[in-house]
């Protein structure tokens, strides 16, 4: 049984951190649109790497 938690509850936190993290991202998704017009081009500079 104890193997069976040492096993079974780190795995349940690493799923609900994905699915947090998936959740997360189609939320923010929904919300760029609204703030497309905030965004301003970068003006990209001609250095040499």
């Amino acid at each position: 049984m104890s193997l069976w938690l040492l096993i079974g509850l780190p795995l349940l936190f690493l799923l609900g951190l994905f699915l947090n993290a998936i959740k997360d991202m189609k939320q923010l998704e929904k919300q760029l649109p609204k703030y497309k017009d905030k965004i301003r081009d970068v003006k990209d500079d001609d250095d040499d790497y």
